[in-house]
């Protein structure tokens, strides 16, 4: 596995963590389907949130949520259609989340969390 792979892989993880230890549910982790993937799909109360997760260990390439485009955030609402049409389960609202992770070379990681972008 290349280390930027295992950077996002880290991040998705500790991001499952913390929402886990906030009370939500992971619902799926890496869902796919013939038009991209989520990196995690969970229930906050009756809400379904679809979690993009932006990994960096510095700065040097740009703030983690800035790399969430336009083209980004529409895939991501069409792949939260297709979601919802596979699993025909009523929620009271559905959301797109975008959680930046950012890994110091020392200290805790820093996780900043963005609701309902998309």
């Amino acid at each position: 596995m290349a280390v930027k792979d295992a950077v996002g892989r880290y991040g998705e993880e500790l991001v499952a963590r913390t929402l886990a230890e906030d009370g939500w549910v992971v619902l799926a982790r890496n869902w796919r389907c013939a038009h991209g993937e989520v990196d995690i799909v969970a229930a906050e109360g009756r809400e379904l949130v679809f979690v993009e997760v932006k990994t960096r260990r510095s700065d040097a390439f740009g703030w983690p949520l800035a790399a969430v485009t336009r083209g980004k955030l529409a895939r991501l609402r069409l792949l939260a259609g297709e979601w919802v049409v596979t699993e025909q389960r009523a929620w009271a609202g559905i959301r797109i989340d975008v959680v930046g992770v950012t890994l110091p070379r020392a200290g805790r990681a820093v996780i900043e969390h963005l609701r309902g972008v998309g």
